[in-house]
């Protein structure tokens, strides 16, 4: 029995964002490892590895952070560049507050994180609420999902044709947000809905 043989398609020449590590930044601190421990850990598989090569090779040519909803385009072997879209789930209500307050309450960790530091503290304080910080955390499974479907607290959309998500599109977009968190660890917490404003604003 003969295998199928599927045509190799290679994306079109892009350059936007390009990754400087294949990793997403990943040796630079712990909270970048972290990062991409997660999206290694969410069973993406081969489409990962592509993701890679599309942040590495530039495909990402745009991308726009606002709040917890990300968008992005990138190119690939079509002539139209694809739309990627990354929601990120918040903390609500009373849990929000106690995450903020717990935060602002600190002045030493609102100076380290306005400094481009993680206190590990943070993350600490969102798993305290049953919240993730980071990428790939489990949702109860909902009895409508297919069996066997892996529910995230991270949703990701993209209009290529491909059935899996998150596609090697939406990885190229991941990978390239956890380059921009490796610089800047306060993004962690503009995904999840917390603005660094309202922490030294706090009384």
């Amino acid at each position: 029995m003969s295998r199928k043989r599927y045509p190799v398609r290679i994306p079109r020449c892009a350059s936007g964002i390009r990754a400087q590590e294949p990793r997403g930044g990943a040796g630079r601190s712990w909270w970048a490892r972290r990062w991409t421990e997660r999206l290694e850990s969410m069973g993406l598989g081969s489409r990962l590895g592509r993701g890679r090569h599309y942040a590495v090779s530039g495909q990402v040519v745009e991308m726009r952070m606002e709040g917890p909803l990300v968008t992005a385009r990138v190119v690939g072997t079509r002539p139209d560049p694809y739309t990627v879209t990354v929601a990120f789930r918040t903390p609500e209500g009373d849990a929000r507050s106690r995450i903020v307050s717990a935060i602002a309450s600190e002045p030493m960790l609102v100076a380290r994180i306005l400094a481009d530091d993680l206190p590990t503290e943070v993350e600490g304080f969102f798993r305290a609420e049953g919240m993730d910080l980071f990428p790939g955390g489990r949702l109860p499974d909902d009895p409508a999902d297919a069996p066997g479907r892996r529910r995230y607290d991270v949703t990701t959309a993209c209009s290529c044709p491909d059935y899996a998500n998150p596609c090697k599109h939406a990885s190229a977009v991941l990978l390239i947000l956890g380059e921009e968190i490796a610089r800047r660890p306060s993004t962690l917490l503009e995904l999840r809905g917390i603005g660094m404003e309202e922490l030294y604003g706090e009384e």
